[in-house]
Order: C-alpha cells, then sequence, then structure tokens
C-alpha cells in the first residue's frame, strides 16, 4: 500500500480532529451612522469524530476489534480492553485512538486513516447538526496536496457516501455525472422515439438539455436512438448542436440548450425579420448541410422544429439538430419498411419507399427550408418573385435529374435571386 501522505499532514488531520479548527467569518454590523459594515472574526469549529455514534460502535464499522489484539492483560481482544476504559473506567485520554498503534492512523498505510475519514463523513455517522462539511473541506485541502481526495461516490437517500481516490496535485477535479446534484427537468418537447427537457445547473450556471429515449422503443429504435448521440458527438461544426454525454442506465444523453426552434423563431419574428437577417440565417443552414454532406451523411428529417436558434447578444445562430433519422453509408438500420417520415420531405417518397431516400431528396427539404425562412410561408403556390420562383420549382421540381445536385448548386442559385 502506499505512504504519500505525509507526517507533517497526519499530524494536521489529527490536531483539526481532536482540537476542533479557528476560522474566521465575516459579520455584518451596524455603526451608529446606521451605516452597514462587515467586521471579519474568529469562530471556532468542533466536531466529534464518531458523529451520532458511540465510540465503540464507531470502531467497530472500521475495524474487526475481535481480531486485533488487547493492550490490557485483562482482556483477549481489542474489544474488551477498549470497551474496558472508554466506557466502564473512560480513563483513556480524548483522542487516544490516533496514538494507538493498533489503528495505524499516524503512521501505516494511507489506506488505514483514509478509510477512517470515509466512514466519518458517512451519513450513517455523521451528525448534521455538526459543521462536517467544513471539516471536510480542510481536510481535503490538507490530503490533495499528498494527492488523495475524499469524494462523493453514492448517495443514500439523496446524502452523500464519501469514499477516497487519488488525484493530481495542482489540478482541477471534475466530478463526472455531477453527482451531487438533482435537478428538476421541464418537458419542453416530445417524438417519435424521446422525450427532451430542460434543466437548470447550479454548479455550470447554465441551461442544459436531457433527451430521453421513451420506455417502449424496441430494440432497433433504441439502437438508432444511441446512434444519434454518437454521430452528433463526432461532429465538429458551429452549426450543429453539441452534445456532451450518453447515460446508459436510463438511456439519455445531454446536449447544449438552444432558445428557439426555426420555426418558432420565424413565426415570433416574421414581421420584423430584415431581407439581410433571413439570408444570413439561410446562409448558416447551407453550411451546416454542406458541413454534414461532406461527412457522406444525410440528414432525412429537415424542417423547421429540427434546426435551432441560439440567440447571442451580437448574433443569431444556427444548430442542426435531431439525427435520429441519419442514414449514414452501410447502414442496417434503414430498411425496405421503414416508415416515411418528416414533414418537409419529398411526398414521392411514400410511394418511393424512404429507403430510396438521396441528395435529390435532401435538397429538397432543404430548398422549401430555404423557402419558410426567407417569406414565413411553407405554401409555395403563389410566389410573385420570379427568381424566388424559378428557386423553389427547381428545387421541388417532380423531375429529380432537374433538381439540384448538391447544397453548392442549391446556394450558387439561391445568391443569384434578384429580390
Amino acid at each position: 500500500m502506499s505512504k504519500k501522505i505525509t507526517e507533517l499532514t497526519r499530524r494536521d488531520i489529527i490536531d483539526i480532529i481532536r482540537s476542533g479548527l479557528m476560522l474566521t467569518e465575516e459579520v455584518r454590523k451596524t455603526d451608529d451612522t446606521d451605516r452597514e459594515y462587515f467586521e471579519t472574526t474568529p469562530r471556532e469549529y468542533k466536531m466529534n469524530y464518531y458523529g451520532r455514534l458511540g465510540e465503540m460502535d464507531f470502531l467497530s464499522r472500521v475495524y474487526d476489534l475481535k481480531s486485533m489484539s488487547s493492550t490490557d492483560t485483562r482482556f483477549t481482544d481489542a474489544e474488551g480492553d477498549i470497551w474496558q476504559h472508554t466506557v466502564n473506567n473512560d480513563d483513556w485520554d480524548n483522542g487516544w485512538v490516533f496514538t494507538d498503534s493498533r489503528f495505524h492512523l499516524s503512521s501505516g498505510d494511507d489506506e488505514h486513516l483514509l478509510k477512517f475519514l470515509c466512514e466519518m463523513f458517512n451519513p450513517f455517522v455523521r451528525d448534521e447538526r455538526q459543521p462536517w462539511r467544513t471539516f471536510l473541506n480542510v481536510i481535503n485541502e490538507l490530503l490533495i496536496q499528498d494527492g488523495y481526495e475524499l469524494y462523493e461516490k453514492s448517495h443514500i437517500s439523496g446524502r452523500a457516501v464519501y469514499g477516497w481516490r487519488t488525484v493530481i496535485p495542482n489540478s482541477i477535479i471534475i466530478h463526472e455525472g455531477n453527482p451531487i446534484a438533482n435537478y428538476e427537468l421541464k418537458l419542453i418537447g416530445e417524438g417519435s422515439y424521446a422525450r427532451v427537457y430542460k434543466y437548470e445547473d447550479r454548479f455550470y450556471d447554465r441551461t442544459f438539455v436531457v433527451k430521453r429515449a421513451k420506455k417502449d422503443l424496441n430494440e432497433k429504435e433504441l439502437e438508432r436512438f444511441k446512434r444519434e448521440f454518437t454521430q452528433m458527438k463526432q461532429f465538429s461544426s458551429p452549426y450543429v448542436v453539441e452534445v456532451y454525454a450518453y447515460i446508459d442506465g436510463s438511456n439519455e444523453y445531454l446536449m447544449e440548450f438552444m432558445d428557439f426552434t426555426l420555426e418558432e423563431y420565424i413565426n415570433k419574428n416574421n414581421g420584423i425579420l430584415t431581407f439581410n437577417q433571413r439570408t444570413r440565417i439561410v446562409v448558416q443552414v447551407l453550411s451546416a448541410f454542406r458541413y454534414i454532406h461532406s461527412k457522406d451523411l444525410l440528414h432525412r428529417d429537415i424542417c423547421p422544429k429540427n434546426v435551432l436558434i441560439k440567440l447571442y447578444e451580437d448574433a443569431v445562430i444556427v444548430k442542426v439538430s435531431d439525427f435520429g433519422l441519419v442514414k449514414i453509408p452501410n447502414s442496417e438500420l434503414t430498411s425496405l419498411n421503414t416508415e416515411y417520415k418528416g414533414y418537409y420531405n419529398d411526398p414521392e417518397l411514400r410511394l418511393d419507399g424512404f429507403h430510396t431516400y438521396n441528395i435529390l431528396h435532401e435538397t429538397y427539404a432543404i430548398t422549401r427550408l430555404v423557402f419558410f425562412i426567407m417569406t414565413g410561408r411553407t405554401n409555395t403556390d403563389k410566389i410573385d418573385n420570379k427568381g424566388l420562383k424559378d428557386f423553389v420549382s427547381k428545387g421541388l421540381s417532380s423531375d429529380k435529374s432537374k433538381r439540384f445536385q448538391d447544397v453548392g448548386q442549391l446556394k450558387s442559385s439561391f445568391v443569384s435571386i434578384t429580390w
């Protein structure tokens, strides 16, 4: 076992447990003129290491006292002599356990002291009325210099159970999965495969989104849901929503929060959006799909609900989301029986079959999306601007050979429109 905890650190930790802490705190006061000010005053903190238990009960949780030797010849084991001197006679000094060599707290392997400390802060032991968090923080500040940390490894009834682990001094500790927090989720959306929630993370002081698979998904649908996260995690583009971590136990993943869907944003602001603002959104949308197509992928569910908007003080940023139907080369998840989905998709797919989806279907949906951004409308029957009418006619042509062959062609046609 390791012996990284120095004699100095052991001494300081034991002194803290035996004698307590003397710290300072700022106290709000008022002077003779009713002006408020803060005064720094000393404050003493005390904590009983065996908490709400008796000393014998605590030690029995950490050590097998019956198998340890006795220092009193009248008894055969440590349990007997400890009871005699701490309960019956009460003639041992306070904190005797730290100088008793049988417990290896003042010297010996690090594990003995670390296990003792973890048990001190166990929710079955610690007295919630005592300032145990203050002691934990100060002890951790000492331990981390020698390469250890007490951390929350699990919970019982919402209360932290502590373990110990090695750390690198002068580093930052990231608590994976944020185990100390329990946040209320607010439902903000629902799709075929999943429900979408948001929550306010107090540690990061920002909003995150949780996308959670529905309980009734079959094996193939769940595989598609997991693949959506995997695929989005591989992207590196300012125009694709970021995802962070997949949680297998609950089949959900964390992603960045966006302020609006494109549908919500256009409908809310359609009367005030300028031509330049609309074209900036279109250019970002086209950049997003050009990037996605460069990865030999097809989104297959392009619509204003699956394009999201992030508002900044100096910019409106577009990001594509919902890759549950993404078409990956050689994937076996798209079969002849795959259901037609996506309300901006080419209706001929209902007859041809969704398995026939290709780039010409993708540019069809993107054309409809561009038209919606520029006009706020979904009905393309009456278009006064000849350039826009020609653009839409080509993109939605029933003759697929006349459609835009890729996003590059579509963009070239769009920027040539005279408005």
